[in-house]
């Protein structure tokens, strides 16, 4: 089951922790990574990129749109996660 498992410390801030079922094989655990953050969000899965580390375990999101509103939206959307 693909889920959002928590904030965790990293260098520089806080990470969201997720887990997919998806393989690594072809982009499509981050296909599924990406799918679940939109979901999780509610966001448009296209307002969502890799950013980098596309081959790595520890990646980068891009969120497409106001910075102000995705800060408060994905705050609330987080909010209740374990860590936070």
């Amino acid at each position: 089951m693909d889920r959002l498992l928590g904030i965790a410390g990293a260098p520089g801030g806080r990470v969201v922790r997720a887990a997919v079922t998806a393989p690594a094989e072809g982009g499509r655990a981050n296909e599924a990574l990406l799918r679940l953050l939109a979901r999780a969000w509610n966001l448009p899965r296209r307002d969502l990129r890799i950013a980098s580390g596309v081959t790595n375990r520890n990646k980068a999101v891009h969120v497409a749109g106001d910075p102000q509103q995705l800060i408060a939206k994905i705050t609330s959307e987080i909010a209740g996660l374990p860590g936070w």
